[in-house]
């Protein structure tokens, strides 16, 4: 029997033989097979490293030795510095000590104006032929140099009019037009947010560097706002988000700036004109998103929306309410006008974008807060409890009908910022009598507001929002 097994066993040994070289065969066929995949990706990748080798200025880097994790870590760190960072802060520096330059030889008298304007020009010349030159194989650097030049140039012919009067209103306001025009040109050519926010954006806090001259208001308001529609027509065009918040941060701290410290009343009109300007410039640029992409607003974008209203309303208070002349009824005025303005906002997004829920909330809250707030500017003591006791049942009432959540929570917030008030400061100044209302009616409204809490918990604890 064991013989027998051992026969068979022998004559199984070829068709077991020829089972093995079929499979070594179909291995060998697999290997060659993904080698040449292999090689063929390999051609792919050494192609994609020379082309971003020619548009940033590096080595192709071998692909034969795999690269570990914290070298490839270190060398995007020093990509990021060595190709980006240092060329940024470089051409920043370099344009500061060009104005620097032109500040220190205005205050030494060293050269005379018309030599000044001149060496300015021609420093912003020849940043601008360097970037042509070096375009091709420097595509980056190159960018970072034309936006020095340009801004080089705006600082310029902005103080060859405003400080000097070499030049008229009409020759040096066209040649800043056409500044933005070019510049807004090569920034969609280059397809580079670095000649935004160096060219443009970094051209708007060259005045300061210059010269210490704060009578011309009008025409740094000017300036500014053109530079700003090259801005939004760029942050709109290419989808540039970053470019539109950094445009409007400074824009604001700029103005705001300027009507803390250098205010003057003859430029109240001009300058609260401007104002208006930059408030509908921004919200523009921010709905454009949603009214020419027809995209939800992101997060930044309702963010952003938020910081141009609370801006638009700090700088009305420093252009309109805190001057020698403004009272309590003028701080009144601005906050409620500004109340009315982001409620009107408010309503344009519930009536068209209902979708848009979180910048419905935002724009509420703080309509209501400002609200609140012009109460207290325009009236005191009683009436100032009794008008946010009265506000709250509002709120809250529509919170109810509306099913909001957010709706009813913030009349329960003023209802406590009322009791808080009343219990801090109105018992101390209120007579007997005005206390003796005051707590009745904000006793018997807890309990109201509870007893809807209690009979409709089913309907209200079953909101979706």
């Amino acid at each position: 029997m064991i013989f027998i097994n051992v026969k068979e066993l022998f004559a199984f040994l070829p068709i077991l033989g020829a089972m093995k070289e079929d499979e070594i065969r179909q291995l060998h066929n697999e290997l060659e097979q993904l080698s040449k995949e292999l090689y063929s990706q390999r051609e792919k990748i050494l192609q994609l490293q020379k082309r971003i080798a020619q548009l940033t200025n590096t080595e192709v880097q071998s692909v034969s030795k795999p690269v570990r994790a914290h070298t490839a870590q270190k060398f995007a760190l020093e990509n990021f510095i060595g190709l980006r960072l240092i060329n940024f802060i470089g051409i920043i520096v370099l344009v500061i000590g060009l104005s620097i330059g032109v500040k220190y030889a205005i205050d030494k008298n060293l050269i005379s104006e018309g030599m000044r304007i001149s060496l300015a020009y021609v420093a912003g010349l020849i940043l601008y032929v360097l970037s042509l030159r070096l375009k091709k194989q420097y595509t980056l650097f190159s960018a970072l140099l034309f936006s020095g030049g340009m801004a080089s140039l705006y600082f310029t012919t902005y103080a060859a009019y405003g400080y000097y009067n070499m030049f008229s209103f009409p020759l040096a306001f066209s040649i800043m037009i056409a500044l933005t025009l070019y510049t807004v040109f090569e920034a969609i050519r280059y397809d580079r947010q670095e000649i935004a926010l160096l060219g443009l954006v970094g051209a708007y806090g060259i005045p300061f560097l210059i010269s210490k001259n704060a009578d011309r208001a009008d025409l740094f308001f000017l300036y500014i706002s053109l530079i700003n529609l090259g801005v939004l027509y760029l942050s709109i065009k290419k989808y540039w988000r970053t470019v539109a918040i950094i445009a409007q941060t400074i824009t604001w701290i700029l103005f705001i700036g300027w009507a803390a410290t250098r205010h003057d009343p003859k430029f109240k009109f001009i300058a609260g004109s401007f104002m208006i300007f930059f408030f509908l410039a921004f919200l523009f640029a921010v709905l454009s998103y949603k009214l020419f992409r027809k995209q939800p607003l992101h997060i930044n974008d309702v963010y952003q929306l938020l910081t141009n209203n609370i801006a638009l309303y700090i700088a009305a208070l420093f252009e309109f309410g805190f001057s020698e002349k403004a009272s309590s009824s003028d701080l009144a005025v601005i906050t409620v006008v500004v109340s009315a303005v982001v409620a009107l906002q408010a309503i344009f997004f519930y009536q068209y974008w209902k979708e848009e829920i979180f910048s419905i909330r935002i724009a509420s809250s703080l309509a209501l807060t400002l609200f609140v707030m012009f109460i207290a500017f325009n009236w005191d003591g009683f009436t100032v409890t009794f008008l946010w006791l009265l506000t709250a049942v509002i709120v809250f009432a529509w919170g109810f009908r509306m099913r909001s959540v957010r709706a009813r929570m913030a009349g329960i917030i003023v209802i406590g910022v009322t009791l808080g008030k009343l219990l801090a400061l109105d018992s101390q100044t209120f007579t007997t009598v005005q206390k003796v209302i005051a707590y009745l009616v904000l006793g018997i409204l807890l309990l109201i507001v509870s007893f809807f809490y209690q009979k409709f918990k089913q309907q209200l604890f079953s909101d979706k929002e």
